[in-house]
């Protein structure tokens, strides 16, 4: 159970130190959060992925791995709701999300 599970100790740490400045300080050490400080990082952005615990030990890294592409309504809603075109973009977007986290 998760509750028992072990406290996994951190690969690193580093305080965030008043005399720095960054571009950009990203909260949340999960696949959201990393993938948001990856692309600033490459944009040529100052970052820093700061987390309550061990980064990529919360939800990110309890959800067995998944990465499950997909929207909370099904193709045919959202074509019906949005219309022929922004319907089609939201389902090719959600179809799409889980290759930019495998390619990362």
């Amino acid at each position: 159970p998760v509750w028992q599970k072990p406290k996994a100790a951190p690969a690193f740490q580093s305080a965030l130190s008043a005399a720095v400045t960054l571009d950009a300080v990203i909260v949340g050490g999960g696949i959201m959060g990393l993938s948001t400080a990856l692309h600033a990082a490459r944009a040529g952005l100052s970052v820093q992925v700061l987390d309550a615990g061990a980064i990529g030990q919360g939800a990110s890294g309890l959800n067995g791995g998944q990465v499950i592409p997909g929207l909370k309504y099904d193709p045919e809603w959202l074509i019906g709701h949005f219309g022929n075109q922004r319907g089609a973009a939201l389902v090719d977007f959600a179809a799409s999300t889980a290759d930019v986290v495998f390619d990362l």
